[in-house]
Order: C-alpha cells, then structure tokens, then sequence
C-alpha cells in the first residue's frame, strides 16, 4: 500500500515518533470496588480519578484507565521528556472510557411562568446552582465577547451562551430568545441571568423520567501550564465541553496542547464541544508561547459535532511537522457564525513541513471542511475524501495567506455546496489527481487575492498548477487568477453552469475546451461525460460514463513545476523569521515521483498517470468503497 508520504520538496515525511518505553504503569479505575485516590495506583489497588494519574505521572509512565464515566478537568501537571520518556493516558483495552465536562442534573422542574408560552407549546423551568460549576457558569457566558465588526453582532450563534444541555445522551438545541421555543422542539433557552433554563421536549413531553447533563466544565483534558509536550492520549472518549468562541479570545478546545509540543492523540473520540474539539497551536492572536509549536500526530480518532471546528491550531509561530492522519472529521462548524473565520472541520495556521492524509470529512458546516490559513509550506493533503460540506464562501479545501509550495492530490471532493477547491492570496499551489464532482461555484477556484504582493519578479503571487483531475457537476470547471498559472491533462465531465463561463485564467474567459486550448492550457483535456453519485453512510462512489469508457493516461508535461524562491525570499516576503528546519530546494520533485499511490494506496506507474484520484475507476456504475483510513 503506497503511503503518499513525500512533501511537496521531495524529501519524506520525517516523524519524531519512537516505540514507547514505559518505566512504570499505575491504574485508574472508578468501578473498582477498592478504587481511592489515597492508593498506590496498582491495578489491585486502583485510583478513583484521571485528576489523580494527571498529578502523578512522570517522564515515561503511563497510566492504563478502565471503564467508566470520568467527570473531571483533566490537567497534567507534566510532560514527558523525549519520544521515549513521554506521558501516557491509555484507555484499557476493550474497556469504555468517557471522559465528560458536563455532570448529571436532577433539578426540580415546574412548568413556565413567568412567560406566556409561546405559540401554544409546553415549556419548562429549571433552576442552575451556582456550586455545580468548575470555574465559572458557562450558561452566564456568551459564546463571543469581542465584536469588531457590526455585523457580527447580528450573527445569531454569538449571543447564545457556552452552556450545552444534554437529554438521554442527546444535545437539545439552545435558542437565543424564549419565543422561539414555539417552533423548535428539543430545544432550551438560558434566562438572561444564566440562572435557569427553559425547556421544550419533543411532542411536549415533560421532563420527568429523562437523564439530563450539562455542561460544568470549558474543557476536559488540558494542562492549565503551558509547553507541555510529550503527552500521548489513546483511546479515550472526550466529551461536552462548555468552551467559547476564539480569537480574540484564545483557542480552548476539549482537548488542548495549550502550547505544547510532540503531543500524540490516538483513537480517540472527541464530539459535543461546543466550540473546538482540540487545539494544538499558539492560542492567541500574539504570541504568548515559547518559540516552537507543533510536532504533534492525530491518527485515527473521530472528531464530531463540535460547533466552531474539530481541530484549530492558532499560528504566532510556525506549526511544524504536523501528521493528522486516518480520522473521520464530521459534523463540526454546526454553530450559525457564517462570518466567524476560525470555523472549519480542520482550520490551521501556518503549517510547515506537514503532511494530512487518510482522513475521511462529513457533513462540516459554515466553512471549508479543511482550511489552511496563513504562510502553508511545502504541505500535503492526500488521499482524503471530502464529501457534503456545506455553503461558504469558500470551498471544501481552502488554502489562504500563502507563497507554497504546497500539494494537493489524490483527493475526492464530492458535494460540496460551494466550490470544490478555493485558494486567495495564495502562490504555487499544485493540484493534482483529484475527482472532484458536484457542487456549485467552481471545481477548482484559484482566486487573485493581492495582486502587488510578489515575492520578486520571478516569483509573482500565484503560478499555480492543475494537473490530471476529473472535474464535473459544477458551473465552472477551473478559473485561474493569471496566466502564470497552468493547467494541463484534466478530464472535462460536464458542468451544469453557462455554456459560455467555463473556464477563467486572468482576463481569458473561455467558453469551451477549444478557447481554453487557444490560451495555452490543457492542450491534453479529454471532454468525456460522467456522472457521480456519492452514499456519505456507506462511502460508496459510483461514476457512469459512455460504454467501454475509462479515464486516460496522463503524461506529464515538462518543466511543468513552478520554480521556488529561496526560503529567506519565501519567508520575507510576509516579513516572517527563518523557520527552523524548512530548506526547500529550488525546484519541486516532478509529480510522477510524487504521486506514488491513488486515494486507496494503490500504487500509480510513474511517467504516464491515470487521471483522477483512483487507479482503473470502472465508469459502469460500480460502486466502489472510498475509505482511505488504515486501522490498527
């Protein structure tokens, strides 16, 4: 199976990463029946607390926790030392471990009375102690406190509070005024105090008899010291945290590095967060850090319903060496802040030598279901699929803010409710070998953003590349913003926009793949009608083309690649400082060196490619299974 593991430079992605080493390993175990925090933490005599183990545990020990329902702040008190002396908290195996920021809440429930209900529906009160909350009532608090801009105050998720309410494991739905409560079921408001919450079930049930938590806690598992590294979490589940809306604020997610470095975040769950599920960057606009961020692995988890994004790291410095591999993103960004720019099922600043493949995105909300923002170099994302994101200005893929390199290859976006792939202000972007079909706006919109902002002569702001992808269903297939950017040997499946704005490169509008040709691009296109059909539940893809039809071979144009200017020219250019451990050449690898396996790890004969993001991709309507997760 081929790993797509070269960086856009060519050299091969270089982890830390070292066998564990483990010197001394304790036991948390809540159901225990001898389990206390005054024990010696053996699997005898277990502890009763993560909070215990987090006090404890030193450069190269572990603690092994057992099944349970852990209400706690987990806050470790040290990191480890090196890739084997670090700190783990491992989930038993075969054992349930949830870790929760909410707790139980059996209030007295009493019908509305001080308001009239609204539209005829069944409202219910209850009181909130103030003692149940580990720091402050986070239903007393908005989710956003800075507003520079008018019209975000008009955003209807910013006035509604960090409190989450849940019933028999479910979230109900918080509105910002008690009259809406009329038109929304399983749904709750906060009273402007914070002091208590009205409720309306489903059917207008009553309360009684139901299981209810809320949110006690901003954030599960998160060193309240900063530049804890060496940290590895595996197998846990981390749940409802009662965290804000970031920047100006800091970035505070359920799980969070909170500057740390070298952290590992292993087969995990992460949902419910009512902002960010982790964060493992800067925090703040500045910096407030100690120099170096990064170096951090998140494989195989599942990061879910989180309302601002999944995962966010904040840049003041470069995050390097980033690995974010083999997870399910899906269902974040649910909050209404369409004008909040931290928003994503992925949005990270500044990544640097850093490669995302493998992972699968559902369903993200309000925003690109990945978005990187800010100063990317020599970057991959590959092998992913991104299916059904929803409207933004953007795309399913954003690249913003950025001189390249960087790759993007082997994809499949499929649904996207804006277009497929987005860039502004960007240069030396390569896109290559991807299926991207269905959306609307553009299957590959690579935007003019700051057209005086060069790097030198030689180097202007874009020179992007297009090579070999299968673009369909969308109004436009490609629309470059100069003509230093190329695209060549695209497969041209049909769009469903005007006949005559298909294709954009600088002033060049062209109509038709012959126009196209005429401004010097994609001389080796083939047109061939398809249709694709995506089943998000199963991951089943099906393309349909004309009998005995199959996607051509692509040959590689040469001296296709764009040049690169030096690192110092690179970093200048945003006014940033050298970046430890960034030396590009001044050249890219050419692709066929590159491109060495398809979504599914299939490997690709170098020279001639198959276009698109699958080897052999019958057109007959086979459904083919699309998940380029790897597991244990």
């Amino acid at each position: 199976m081929g790993d797509n593991d070269r960086l856009p430079d060519g050299t091969r992605f270089a982890s830390w990463e070292a066998p564990a080493q483990w010197s001394r390993t304790y036991h948390v175990a809540q159901n225990h029946p001898a389990a206390d925090d005054a024990n010696p933490g053996t699997a005898e005599r277990p502890w009763l607390t993560i909070g215990r183990a987090a006090a404890v545990l030193r450069p190269g020990e572990r603690v092994t926790i057992h099944a349970g329902v852990y209400r706690e702040w987990v806050k470790p008190a040290r990191g480890g030392e090196a890739p084997d002396r670090m700190v783990g908290y491992e989930a038993a195996p075969g054992e349930d471990v949830v870790l929760k920021g909410s707790d139980l809440w059996t209030p007295q429930w009493e019908p509305t009375q001080e308001f009239a209900p609204p539209g005829g529906a069944q409202t219910w009160c209850a009181q909130l102690g103030g003692s149940m909350f580990a720091g402050a009532n986070p239903f007393c608090l908005q989710n956003f406190t800075f507003q520079p801009d008018p019209q975000w105050k008009q955003e209807p998720g910013f006035d509604l509070r960090r409190g989450q309410l849940f019933r028999d494991g479910e979230p109900l739905t918080q509105v910002g005024d008690y009259e809406q409560l009329g038109a929304t079921q399983n749904a709750f408001w906060v009273a402007e105090n914070g002091g208590a919450l009205h409720v309306r079930l489903a059917e207008d049930e009553a309360p009684e008899g139901k299981t209810f938590e809320i949110t006690t806690r901003e954030q599960v598992f998160a060193p309240t010291l900063r530049g804890l590294s060496y940290i590895r979490l595996s197998g846990l589940r981390v749940l409802h945290a009662g965290n804000g809306i970031p920047i100006p604020p800091p970035q505070r997610g359920a799980i969070s590095a909170t500057q740390g470095t070298h952290w590992i975040i292993e087969d995990c769950e992460v949902g419910h967060a009512n902002t960010i599920g982790i964060d493992l960057g800067g925090q703040w606009w500045t910096f407030r850090g100690k120099g170096v961020q990064g170096w951090h692995i998140v494989r195989r988890c599942n990061v879910h319903h989180c309302g601002i994004a999944g995962l966010c790291a904040w840049h003041n410095v470069s995050n390097q060496s980033l690995l974010i591999e083999d997870n399910l993103i899906a269902d974040n960004g649910l909050l209404p802040c369409t004008n909040h720019f931290e928003t994503g099922g992925i949005k990270i600043h500044f990544p640097v030598n850093s490669l995302i493949r493998r992972n699968v995105f559902l369903r993200n909300r309000h925003s690109a279901a990945l978005w990187l923002d800010g100063f990317s170099t020599n970057v991959r994302i590959t092998q992913n699929v991104f299916a059904d994101t929803s409207a933004s200005p953007f795309g399913s893929v954003f690249l913003e803010i950025t001189n390249g390199p960087n790759l993007v290859d082997n994809n499949l976006i499929v649904g996207s409710q804006s277009n497929g792939l987005y860039e502004h202000d960007a240069a030396r972007m390569v896109v290559a070998q991807n299926l991207i079909a269905n959306g609307t706006g553009s299957a590959v919109q690579l935007s003019l953003g700051a057209p005086d902002r060069k790097i030198d002569d030689a180097h202007p702001e874009d020179d992007h590349r297009v090579w070999g992808n299968v673009l369909l269903g969308f109004e436009r297939y490609i629309v470059l913003p100069t003509d230093t950017s190329q695209s060549e040997g695209n497969v041209l499946g049909g769009v469903t926009g005007n006949a005559a704005d298909l294709f954009h490169s600088g002033q060049t509008v062209a109509g038709d793949l012959s126009a196209w040709q005429a401004a010097g691009h994609d001389l080796r296109a083939v047109a061939l009608p398809l249709q694709v059909s995506f089943d998000a539940e199963t991951l089943e893809l099906r393309v349909t083309g004309p009998a005995g039809a199959s996607l051509p071979q692509v040959g590689y144009p040469e001296g296709f690649l764009p040049e690169l200017p030096s690192q110092e020219k690179l970093l200048a250019s945003f006014g940033l400082p050298r970046v430890q451990g960034l030396t590009l050449s001044g050249r890219l690898v050419p692709l066929p060196e590159l491109l060495e396996a398809d979504l599914l790890g299939k490997p690709r004969d170098g020279g001639s490619l198959q276009a698109g993001c699958l080897v052999d991709l019958p057109l007959d309507g086979t459904a083919v299974r699309v998940d380029p997760r790897r597991r244990r």
